[in-house]
């Protein structure tokens, strides 16, 4: 596309968002083959003239955003306070507050407790709107929560989660991060780098780690790179049995002649960094490392590059769609996901195609 100047491009993009009733900032960026700087003082512009509203890198025209209601008052109920967590929320809550509303964070340790939370914000006067997270650390407590009925009078979205197909949850609104994709960039990385054997290293006490763990060994071989597995990481909640017999990385690594790792998560990641270090293994000058979350991925003595799922998007992700379902509340379940990004840092060397692997 030839290079616009910025009054025909400013018309493109108050015709692309009328056309479709809202547009990404990082959509309109790639259409127009401008700088997402350059998109986003456009914006800001049109915004100051009152022809287009901005709310959380996405574009409304004003005349949607004038008759858009206030979304009320909108609990958040999470059972996990983690950094990864804390910034879906504030995501959330800064949607909520842009467009009016009331925000309100429960914390809710556990699915019986959950299901009080619940239930109380669903019968308390003025509450138009559920954001509901739970932790999932296990299928156990999966199946807890697919016993879950709510009554239709309040709408909920499922944060960070979707729901197993075909379960009770499952008829409810959910919007998550895109991690197979993310698994695509993150081994797409190494390969341009000369890595094919790339071992996954995560624990299996969260629906993310399950969903990596389930798409890794697909992206390998549609990527046509050698299908390896790595072992599972012993659980913070193991018992002692499983933590003294949990595989050791160091022996893995050697084993599969693996030159790089993609470890779910960040924390684990830089906890596996020294047991390396200690055995004379280099990061990054005889093993790549990729994490995961981007957390505290750049705080270790090697930042680490990370797979960086959209935290704070997908927050306002779902009040946005809230909101949608309150102005459609017959419409079937929508499942969104928003696309991951990766952040390069120190931990990955190119290596040489023709040395053995």
């Amino acid at each position: 596309m030839p290079l616009l100047g910025p009054a025909r491009r400013r018309e493109q993009i108050l015709t692309l968002v009328s056309t479709r009733g809202s547009a990404k900032l990082a959509d309109l960026a790639v259409e127009l083959g401008a700088a997402a700087v350059t998109i986003r003082r456009d914006v800001e512009a049109l915004a100051q003239q009152g022809r287009v509203t901005r709310r959380y890198g996405v574009v409304l025209p004003a005349s949607r955003a004038r008759e858009a209601a206030a979304p009320g008052t909108v609990v958040a109920i999470a059972s996990s306070l983690s950094g990864y967590m804390q910034e879906i929320l504030r995501g959330a809550q800064q949607a909520v507050t842009e467009a009016g509303g009331r925000y309100v964070l429960d914390v809710a340790p556990n699915a019986r407790a959950a299901h009080r939370s619940l239930e109380r914000a669903a019968a308390t006067a003025g509450v138009t709107g559920l954001l509901f997270a739970p932790k999932w650390q296990s299928m156990d407590e999966v199946n807890d929560d697919l016993g879950l009925v709510l009554a239709p009078r309040v709408p909920m979205v499922l944060l960070e989660r979707f729901a197993p197909r075909g379960s009770l949850l499952a008829a409810h609104d959910a919007v998550r991060s895109d991690h197979a994709s993310g698994v695509h960039q993150a081994l797409s990385h190494l390969r341009a780098h000369g890595h094919q054997r790339v071992l996954l290293f995560s624990r299996d006490d969260s629906p993310t780690a399950r969903t990596l763990r389930a798409c890794f060994a697909e992206a390998q071989r549609s990527l046509g790179m050698p299908v390896l597995s790595g072992p599972l990481l012993s659980c913070d909640g193991a018992d002692q049995h499983h933590r003294a017999h949990a595989p050791d990385p160091i022996e893995a690594v050697r084993r599969c002649g693996a030159t790089a790792l993609l470890v779910h998560s960040d924390t684990d990641a830089l906890a596996l960094l020294p047991q390396f270090e200690a055995a004379g293994v280099s990061v990054p000058r005889d093993l790549s490392v990729v994490s995961w979350d981007d957390v505290v991925a750049g705080l270790g003595e090697v930042p680490l590059t990370t797979v960086a799922p959209p935290k704070q998007e997908v927050g306002a992700a779902a009040v946005e769609l809230l909101r949608w379902r309150c102005a459609n509340p017959a419409a079937p379940a929508r499942r969104l996901e928003v696309a991951t990004h990766l952040v390069e840092r120190s931990s990955v060397r190119a290596i040489d195609d023709r040395a053995p692997h």
